[in-house]
Formats: C-alpha cells, structure tokens, sequence
C-alpha cells in the first residue's frame, strides 16, 4: 500500500511544493511588517519620551502624525491580507 499511495501522490509534488512556497514567502512577509510595526511603535515612544523632555510640541505632533500614518497604514495591510 506505501509504494501505491506514494505512486497516486507523485502528479500532485509539484503543488505541495508551490503550496509550501508561498506559505514561507507569506510567513517571511508577515514576520517582517511584525517587525516594521514594532520599530515603528518602539520609534513612537522615543518621540514621546524626547517631547516630554523638550517640551518640542510642534515637531512632536508632526512626527507622531507621520508615524501614526505609517502604522496605521500598515495595521489596514494586516487586516486587508488576513481576510483573503
């Protein structure tokens, strides 16, 4: 029965493969943005961190806006990726 069932299993490797593939590529993405939204957030509290000590409230609501942006920009991707 192993050698019929590796036989009737043979036509589908190349798609196993192409499947196991794109789970990686999709796993190294996702394991990326995580890492880019964290660097993202960590940059947000050294922002705040430095407004509380210089008192630079213009500059700081213009940096905390801009990354703001980003994370939200790139909250609205993992979420568009996670329902497909």
């Amino acid at each position: 029965m192993g050698l019929l069932s590796a036989l009737a299993g043979l036509p589908f490797a190349p798609l196993k493969g192409l499947i196991a593939l794109a789970e990686h590529v999709q796993k190294q993405s996702d394991q990326e943005e995580a890492q880019e939204l964290a660097d993202l957030q960590a940059e947000l509290l050294e922002l705040q961190f430095l407004e509380d000590q210089r008192g630079l409230e213009e500059e700081f609501a213009e940096k905390e806006a801009h990354l703001l942006e980003k994370i939200g920009a790139l909250a609205g991707a993992e979420k568009a990726g996670g329902q497909g």
